[in-house]
């Protein structure tokens, strides 16, 4: 779940805060979600990724923001392809969409063939 976003009048660097908080949380989620999916422990992914158990945790709490390279590695880890995709604003879904498709994780179909490209590793 995002915190909840600032008011009006806290000025462009609370925004600014809100969206980096609300993109990390959205991520961790997804993380999170495509683990249990694999059936697997945030001690057995960590191995897996070439991390520590301590840092999924944290991952998946939305307290850091993790690079594209580190999402590739957990992607792969879990046996599943890292998807990044850009939409018009306004035509996702609410935020109770994520726990069951999360975007990160290449769970989601394009709606076109040629809407994203995957990237080769």
């Amino acid at each position: 779940m995002a915190p909840p976003r600032p008011a009006a009048q806290r000025g462009p660097e609370a925004f600014a805060r809100y969206e980096r908080a609300r993109a990390s949380i959205m991520v961790g989620s997804a993380v999170r979600a495509a683990r249990r999916r694999a059936g697997m422990s945030q001690v057995e992914l960590a191995k897996r990724a070439g991390t520590s158990q301590p840092s999924i945790a944290r991952l998946e709490r939305g307290l850091v923001s993790p690079t594209v390279i580190s999402l590739d590695r957990i992607a792969r880890a879990l046996g599943t392809e890292l998807v990044i995709d850009f939409e018009p604003a306004g035509s996702r879904q609410p935020a109770s969409h994520l726990s069951g498709q999360p975007v990160a994780t290449g769970s989601r179909q394009p709606a076109t063939p040629m809407s994203h490209r995957r990237f080769p590793a």
